[in-house]
């Protein structure tokens, strides 16, 4: 039943937009309705929060993974690239 309510919650907060002021608030309306125990509340708002923070991490890992394909793709330098440049052009400067 626990895992149900959570999913509930991720899905109706957004795993990624989910604030500790959203959890608190979806949290004590799932405690006023008597489908979360009052003792419970502190631990599922720290469980949603850290989700929240996870989902948003392994989105940001897919974001900067495809980012750098499209780059290679389009033979777009990066900025590490760029940088190694500028520290061969500052070596032959020497």
């Amino acid at each position: 039943m626990e895992n149900i309510i959570e999913e509930m919650l991720l899905a109706s907060l957004g795993a990624l937009s989910i604030t500790k002021e959203k959890a608190e608030k979806i949290v004590g309306e799932f405690v006023q309705r008597g489908e979360v125990a009052k003792k419970d509340k502190a631990g599922y708002i720290n469980r949603l929060l850290e989700r929240g923070k996870d989902a948003r991490i392994e989105i940001e890992k897919i974001v900067e993974k495809n980012m750098t394909n499209v780059l290679n793709k389009l033979n777009i330098p990066t900025k590490s690239d760029i940088d190694a440049l500028m520290k061969k052009i500052e070596g032959l400067k020497k």
